[in-house]
Order: structure tokens, then sequence, then C-alpha cells
């Protein structure tokens, strides 16, 4: 009896082992599959590096709006060539059916401006993904662009990305949330490369960001492509 028993427990120590061992080769490919890398230093070689702004703020001028522009004058001032779009200036619908049918092709079907700015995220060799935070997470227009880049998201090899974020709590961890946000469309990309953030925080009003750490952070981080 007491040989059976201890065949019995043997072969359930084996078992688990072996489920153990599963599970972690499980766990070990998904975290190769939605890996970011992250780097002090660019990855890419080149003399003048393009980027791309994506500022997400739905108020020109407002804290969110002014870091994206402090981090486009230290990238100016690093040699980069620099474009900045206010992601409400365009015309970005919804994610729709349509968009997903037309992922085999490629084709951009698309009668809006999302294609256009799709494709500046193609050409550029870093993004820099910006918003402030509503309700612990990025806003709408961010998340709306970030959607209708699934038809082209595997063809955003490559990249590096900065996140620059702006709320009214004054607790960081608040921010966290939306930098999630990002790291969510970031980790699915193909060879993604982090490179830095500016989490600004304790900023309820409209251009109270200036004057601030923030604002030097976000400069020094542009300089730094």
């Amino acid at each position: 009896m007491r040989h059976i028993i201890s065949t019995l427990f043997l072969a359930l120590v084996v078992a688990m082992l072996a489920s153990c061992g599963n599970s972690g080769e499980q766990a070990a490919a998904e975290q190769d599959r939605y890996h970011i890398n992250r780097s002090d230093t660019s990855t890419i070689k080149k003399a003048h590096k393009s980027v791309l702004i994506l500022s997400g703020s739905p108020r020109r001028g407002g804290n969110t709006d002014l870091l994206c522009d402090e981090f486009a004058r230290g990238a100016k001032a690093a040699g980069a060539q620099v474009e900045k779009i206010f992601v409400s200036d365009y015309d970005i619908r919804f994610f729709q059916e349509a968009d997903e049918r037309h992922v085999a092709d490629s084709a951009d079907v698309a009668t809006d401006d999302a294609p256009t700015i799709v494709r500046k995220m193609l050409d550029a060799d870093i993004i820099v993904l910006s918003s402030p935070v509503y309700f612990m997470n990025i806003d709408g227009q961010m998340k709306t662009l970030i959607d209708r880049t699934y038809s082209h998201y595997t063809d955003l090899k490559n990249k590096e990305f900065y996140y620059i974020t702006a709320c009214a709590d004054n607790a960081e961890s608040t921010a966290d949330y939306a930098i999630a946000a990002f790291r969510g469309f970031v980790m699915c990309l193909p060879n993604p490369t982090e490179r830095g953030m500016v989490k600004a925080i304790g900023l309820g009003r409209k251009g109270s960001v200036k004057g601030t750490a923030f604002m030097q952070q976000a400069y020094e981080l542009g300089t730094g492509v």
C-alpha cells in the first residue's frame, strides 16, 4: 500500500513539474511576443532622424501640447527633422469593419485623414505619443488614431517611442495608467524601443506646466533623440 501511495505521489509531482514547465515556456513565448526594448541611447544609426510628434491634447496650448513643443525644440537642437501633428486638427473617424476587411491588401480606402497620419508614422524613425490623462487613460483622440493604424501596424517596425502625459492629479501613479495604454499599443508592434517619457502631474489649469521642471525634462528628452 505504501509503495502504491509513493508511486502515485511521484507521478503527481512529475505531472506538476511538467505543467509548470509548459506554463513557463508559454509565459516566455508571450513575453517575447509582447516585448518592448528599452534604451537610454538611440538604436537608430542616422545623422538626421525624423521625429513625428502626435499631440493628442484637445486643447491647443494645453499642458501636454506645450510639453510636445519643448520636446520638439530639443529634438531640433539635436539636428532631427521634426514634425508635430495636433491630432484634433484632423478628421479621424472611429475604426470600422471596412478597415479590418482591407488589412490583407493594405488598401487605404478611408476618406478621412487617418491614412495620411499613419503614412507619416510609417516614415518616421521616432514617434512621440502624447495625451492628457482623462479618467485614468489616454483621451479619445489618441486612442482613435491608434485604432486606425490597424491595417499597417505590422509595418510600424524598428521605431523608437517617447511618451508624454499630463494630469491634474498629484499622484504619479495616475499617469501610469495612460503610459500603460501607450505601451499596450507599442508592444504589439515589431521590435519597438522605448526611449523615455514625461509624466507631468499636478497640472489642472491650462498652461500651468510653464516654468516647471517638466518643461526642462521634455526638452532634454528631445535633445537625446
